[in-house]
């Protein structure tokens, strides 16, 4: 009877307490309808990269002295980045301008020399020499045209294999070294392959004069000026390549990579140092796929991140790749991403390559438009609704409901600017409900 007495106590207790508490205010937060501009974005993690690297490579065949920059040194272009031993072609230089000279020796004393057999017999061995002379540059043209052939089907594919994310960078430096390497290769044995034509002409020439004039030595002359020519652009030559002894640098920025340390004998086109052009410093974010298709070129992208101390620069969408690729995830989650490129000014961020960005690459938006917080929002059979104050209480308001992101919602019609909603939703919230604004 006792233990009757005490549930029918309780009971009415807890009943009581139900009743007090239907009158009670709901404590919420609350917000005015405002004006803004809302806009709709694409979130990624991305990073700073260089779309412009360039490798600095041997000019000429020759020692080249040890390189005292160090990666992650900034260079001026223009710098002097390390220099080729001069000694072997100052030597050379010294050889052909003595040739030069004893050749117009020789010319001063044509007009006593007179045509003999054995001269006849020399120019027609220096006609066959040049013969098998331009065989050989004929068949050292023909070989290189074939290795330069299937070096830029190789170039090409490290190319598009580049572009499409799906090779690497060392790969494509490799294919684009060489290739580049054969195209000198080619365009030198064309030069030698010229030299050794025209150095037939000139042996025929001599020959053709001393046998039509075995009295007349006018052709010693012509023979000599051509020779003399014919060293004089070989002097030219080299004192060209004299002047590439000083290696500089191309561009101002920092050097990326150092293929060499100490001093070694290189041949023409070996690369020494890659240097980044921090003029051209972008943006690469690889976007999942099924968000791609509202992105477009041009589109605004607002960057942030602890790199930038919490402020917020502005870019644009310069290149969204034509096809995508698979990448795992931190999760471990095999993922279907396009490579996507921004632009932007760096000349206040100082952002550096390989820096971790966070973009927001607006895909819609829309200036001075109704808005409201997202988090004011919820949907119930298909329709979205906010609660509005009314006279102390909280009605249940259709809305229709434009762009979206995570702090803003754009509403078109269902609402008036400054009307009073509430901000922040909770379980116990019913339509007409007493509420008071929370503190």
């Amino acid at each position: 009877m006792k233990r009757l007495m005490i549930g029918l106590i309780v009971v009415v207790v807890a009943a009581g307490a139900v009743v007090s508490l239907r009158g009670q205010a709901i404590s919420v937060e609350m917000v005015e309808v405002t004006r803004t501009t809302v806009y709709e974005y694409v979130a990624e993690d991305a990073k700073t990269r260089l779309s412009k690297e360039y490798i600095v490579d041997m000019p000429i065949s020759g020692t080249a002295n040890r390189i005292e920059l160090n990666i992650g040194d900034h260079v001026e272009a223009g710098q002097v980045i390390t220099t080729v031993d001069t000694y072997p072609l100052e030597q050379e230089v010294k050889q052909v301008e003595s040739l030069i000279m004893q050749i117009r020796a020789q010319v001063v004393g044509v007009d006593i020399q007179k045509p003999k057999s054995e001269d006849i017999e020399s120019a027609k061995l220096r006609i066959n020499e040049m013969k098998d002379s331009r065989e050989i540059t004929q068949k050292s043209r023909s070989v290189i045209e074939i290795n330069l052939e299937q070096a830029k089907i190789t170039f090409d594919r490290a190319k598009g294999l580049l572009e499409a994310g799906a090779g690497s960078e060392s790969n494509y430096d490799q294919a684009h070294l060489n290739y580049q390497g054969l195209k000198q290769d080619l365009q030198r044995a064309q030069v030698s392959e010229q030299a050794a034509e025209k150095a037939l002409d000139q042996a025929q020439i001599a020959l053709q004069r001393l046998e039509n004039s075995i009295d007349d030595n006018e052709y010693l002359r012509v023979a000599f000026k051509a020779e003399i020519k014919g060293y004089q652009a070989r002097l030219a030559a080299l004192n060209d390549d004299l002047k590439k002894t000083k290696i500089k640098a191309p561009v101002s920025g920092p050097v990326l990579e150092k293929y060499i340390e100490d001093r070694r004998v290189l041949r023409a086109g070996e690369p020494l140092l890659k240097i980044g052009d921090l003029t051209t410093i972008e943006i690469e974010c690889d976007v999942l796929s099924e968000e791609i298709s509202p992105m477009n070129v041009g589109n605004r992208v607002m960057i942030s991140g602890k790199a930038l101390n919490r402020k917020v620069i502005e870019g644009r969408v310069s290149r969204i790749y034509p096809s995508g690729f698979k990448k795992i995830s931190a999760l471990g989650v095999e993922q279907q991403r396009v490579r996507t490129l921004i632009t932007f000014d760096n000349e206040t961020a100082r952002l550096r390559p390989g820096t971790s960005v966070d973009v927001e690459i607006v895909t819609a938006e829309v200036e001075n438009t109704l808005a409201v917080p997202d988090r004011a929002l919820f949907r119930d059979g298909g329709e979205w609704f906010v609660f509005v104050m009314e006279g102390g209480r909280a009605n249940l308001v259709s809305v229709d409901v434009g762009l979206r992101n995570d702090d803003w919602a754009e509403i078109k019609s269902g609402l008036e600017e400054g009307m009073t909603i509430v901000s922040e939703l909770k379980n116990d919230l019913k339509d007409g409900a007493r509420v008071v604004r929370l503190d």
